[in-house]
């Protein structure tokens, strides 16, 4: 079994009571591939399994149960990665409010006009976050998130990505944090992930999350990681207006995908591509 995990890059995920696929080999996709994810499902008793699959690989999981539910673009270095998942539990595979999310992105894809960069409101500054900031950052995540995906309610977790690949960008306003957002880098696969964008509810209105999507595109650009995509809760307007508003892309929604806000929660997932990609 850890022959299994590390040969294909498996996350075994209790938070979120699932198990993400994150690159399986094509050459080893057969029976004995899938006896060993039965095994993990059964053992860890989730309820949701998610592939991350090249093109040539999405029949074979279709024909295991798996539906696809998104894509990235240029996830893989350029070449598109296809998101099937597998629900273990009849609930776990149900969206009970499809209908008012797909009338957001409607919403989102209505919104012609681009994003535009304007100057920050008086007294507000943005800057990169440092190590120094985890304590004030993790507060005003737990603020905006009773629950996440990932443990940013700690400041010694944002110490530890912010060591590795992540890029914050923090906005202070007269000492304090009041909005942040980053990018989960990947250099080995030229990808990035825009996640943990948080405003403090009473600096909600103002435009942050445009000036923090804008800074960490520059950033990126720079260091010539071109395939950006982000995942936004699907009930949540202004995340979805703010991400086609800078020129993302809506290519599907994970349904009940992670334990966010509030509990399981549906993503929607936009990409924005800079280079070519291919399938």
């Amino acid at each position: 079994m850890d022959d299994w995990i590390r040969n294909h890059d498996v996350i075994i995920d209790p938070t979120n009571k699932r198990i993400r696929i994150l690159n399986p080999q094509s050459n080893e996709l057969n029976a004995m591939f899938m006896n060993h994810l039965h095994l993990a499902e059964t053992e860890t008793g989730f309820t949701k399994t998610i592939v991350y699959a090249k093109k040539q690989d999405v029949d074979f999981f279709l024909q295991q149960g798996f539906r696809q539910e998104a894509k990235i673009d240029g996830y893989f270095n350029g070449q598109n990665v296809y998101l099937l998942s597998k629900f273990l539990s009849e609930d776990r595979g149900i969206n009970k409010f499809e209908k008012e999310e797909d009338e957001i992105v409607q919403l989102a894809n209505g919104k012609n006009s681009q994003a535009v960069r304007r100057p920050l409101p008086e007294g507000m500054i943005l800057r990169q976050g440092a190590l120094d900031d985890a304590e004030q950052m993790a507060a005003l995540l737990r603020v905006v998130f009773k629950t996440y995906p990932t443990p940013v309610h700690e400041p010694d977790y944002l110490k530890k990505v912010m060591q590795e690949d992540t890029y914050f960008m923090v906005i202070e306003h007269e000492g304090r944090i009041i909005g942040l957002a980053s990018a989960e880098m990947v250099p080995e696969l030229n990808n990035v992930e825009i996640s943990d964008a948080a405003t403090h509810p009473d600096y909600r209105g103002q435009g942050l999350l445009s000036h923090l999507f804008f800074a960490l595109e520059d950033e990126m650009k720079k260091r010539k990681i071109p395939y950006l995509y982000t995942l936004a809760r699907s009930q949540s307007a202004a995340m979805n207006v703010t991400v086609s508003r800078h020129g993302f892309q809506y290519t599907g929604r994970m349904v009940n995908n992670c334990d966010i806000f509030s509990g399981f929660e549906n993503m929607n997932v936009w990409v924005k591509p800079l280079h070519s990609t291919k399938d």
